[in-house]
Formats: structure tokens, C-alpha cells, sequence
């Protein structure tokens, strides 16, 4: 019993040491330098985990300053838990290019984007209400995140569904209510009963069938 109460306590322990050292791989380094990011933290009240701001309430990184880390691309922040960024500065990384797809992927709140000068704002006007130019450090600022889902020329083709912002410059094209399937097509609820009884019973039998069947060859 007691060897049992240690392995949960390992397993729980190596568990929570993940998340930290997932959350640290992003805000670990110098402490914050940005400007728009220590002028946001303080209005919500936030307090600073080196790079980040985390909200008051515990519960999500709210900004944080990735300048000076050399990077060449944009991390992609789907890999980490507990974001929730308005925003973020990624000046001073001279070598930072976009990529095709999946810059800033699920960063629906964003709301301040900062970038090195050679680095424009994803979908420019069409995404931002301003567009603009900073000179200390020298980038690009995006404020201002618009409904991408209103102000772009794509949209979702299936009659039945609906856009959805999905960071900035990214959508998600989601079945409208009491539709679902391939392309939205089947319309009323997911027969959850229909489908899973027969399979439960099928998978139950034949558990049973396999079991009396083989149980005789075991001695």
C-alpha cells in the first residue's frame, strides 16, 4: 500500500514539475523589459514570473516580453498551457521571419502585437485597427485585434457553418447549433444513444464470446 501512495505521489510530482518547466521554457531568462508589457501587467494588476505577466486572479500568463532571445520564428504558443496573452513583444529578434501558417494561432485576446521592423502585422489593416511604427526599440506595432471573421474576404463555404476568430489572421469555420458531420451536414442532435448502446453491446458480447470461448484452454 505504502509503495502504491509513493508512485501516485512521484506521478503527481513529475506531473506538476512538467507544467512548471513547460511554463518556465517560455518566460525563463532576464526579467521584463518592455514597456507595453510592464504598462499592461500593472493595469490588470498582474505580477511578473521573469519574462510574463501572470493575471491576479493565478490562473493565466497574460503578456510577455520575448525580445532579445535571437529566435527565427515565431514560438508556437498552442504548445503552452495557461495563455491567455493580450500581449506580446517580440522586438529586437532581427531574424524573426513569418511563417505560413501558424503565427499566433489561438491568440484570440491578443490585443498588442509588438515585431521587429522587417516583420509586418499579420493581415495588416484588415486585422488591426492601427497599424503603426515604434522607434525605441525600432518595430512594428499591431493594436487593436478586429473580428477577422468580419473584416477578411474568406469565409466558410458550408451553408451551415459559421466563422470563428481564431487568432489573429486565423479562423475556424464551426457548425452552426443542432448541426454537425462532414461539412455540417446532418442536421439535429449527435445521436449519442444510437451510436453508443449497439457499440457497448456488441463490444460486450463479444468480450463474452471471446472469453468463455478461450477460458477452456487454460488449465
Amino acid at each position: 500500500m505504502n509503495s502504491f501512495v509513493y508512485n501516485i505521489l512521484c506521478f503527481v510530482l513529475i506531473y506538476i514539475g512538467s507544467i512548471q518547466l513547460e511554463a518556465s521554457s517560455l518566460c525563463a531568462g532576464k526579467n521584463v523589459t518592455s514597456q507595453p508589457v510592464i504598462d499592461y501587467c500593472h493595469s490588470q494588476h498582474g505580477y511578473f514570473i521573469f519574462r510574463c505577466c501572470r493575471s491576479n486572479d493565478n490562473e493565466t500568463f497574460v503578456a510577455i516580453d520575448l525580445m532579445d532571445l535571437n529566435l527565427t520564428q515565431v514560438p508556437d504558443f498552442t504548445q503552452f498551457a495557461n495563455l491567455n496573452l493580450s500581449v506580446v513583444d517580440l522586438r529586437s529578434n532581427p531574424e524573426l521571419k513569418p511563417s505560413n501558417d501558424n503565427d499566433f494561432l489561438t491568440l484570440t485576446y491578443l490585443d498588442q502585437l509588438f515585431l521587429p521592423e522587417d516583420f509586418s502585422c499579420p493581415g495588416e489593416e484588415k486585422v488591426w485597427e492601427i497599424v503603426n511604427h515604434t522607434a525605441d526599440p525600432i518595430g512594428n506595432s499591431c493594436l487593436g485585434q478586429k473580428n477577422f471573421c468580419i473584416n477578411s474576404t474568406d469565409k466558410c463555404f458550408e451553408k451551415e457553418s459559421t466563422c470563428n476568430t481564431n487568432g489573429p489572421n486565423h479562423f475556424l469555420c464551426l457548425c452552426k447549433d443542432d448541426y454537425h458531420g462532414y461539412k455540417c451536414l446532418r442536421n439535429g442532435k449527435f445521436p449519442a444513444i444510437a451510436f453508443f448502446v449497439p457499440t457497448i453491446t456488441v463490444t460486450v458480447l463479444l468480450s463474452s464470446f471471446l472469453y468463455w470461448t478461450q477460458r477452456r484452454h487454460v488449465k
